[in-house]
């Protein structure tokens, strides 16, 4: 008897030990891309764009997100797509909260490395869905890798968080 308790005890702690709150709720942590709605879309390519590579006078600075490599795909639609600029002289560590130009798209069409159509979520020159605040942070930068979180509240409330970390593309010249 001695014996059934002991197994049965060590069987209750493994079962315990198995279910995480995570599992037990579906809210497991997402990588590379966006989440709204309780939705995530994945973007796990991404991209880097400096105006101005020629002297430290400031310009704008883009970070594109997608769910796919437009210089390797002939995938034409459901495009997962971030985009936001920001002015600066170069990418540094720490939090962004200007930015003259975004776009949020899922389920775009992409033609000769031009994302379009697609299911708008957030866009500075389309009203009901331009932000009200909105911060990147920039975690860690090397010449090949990004590490970052975002979060935009749109006009309706709706908030957009995702994050990045991984390789990147310098499209810059």
């Amino acid at each position: 008897m001695k014996n059934l308790n002991l197994i049965a005890g060590l069987l209750l702690i493994l079962i315990s030990f198995s279910c995480s709150s995570e599992e037990d709720d579906g809210n497991q942590a997402q990588n590379n891309g966006f989440n709204i709605n309780g939705n995530f879309y994945p973007t796990q390519y991404a991209y880097i764009s400096d105006e101005n590579t020629i002297d430290n006078t400031i310009s704008d600075i883009s970070i594109i997100l997608a769910n796919v490599d437009p210089f390797q795909t002939n995938q034409s639609t459901g495009i997962n797509y971030v985009f936001f600029d920001f002015p600066a002289v170069n990418i540094e560590p720490g939090t962004i909260t200007n930015f003259p130009d975004y776009q949020i798209l899922e389920n775009a069409n992409l033609n000769n490395f031009q994302v379009s159509g697609g299911n708008t979520i957030l866009d500075d020159n389309q009203s009901g869905f331009m932000t009200t605040a909105g911060s990147v942070t920039i975690n860690s930068i090397t010449a090949t890798t990004l590490n970052f979180t975002f979060t935009f509240t749109r006009e309706d409330g709706e908030v957009i968080t995702g994050n990045y970390s991984g390789n990147y593309v310098d499209t810059s010249n």
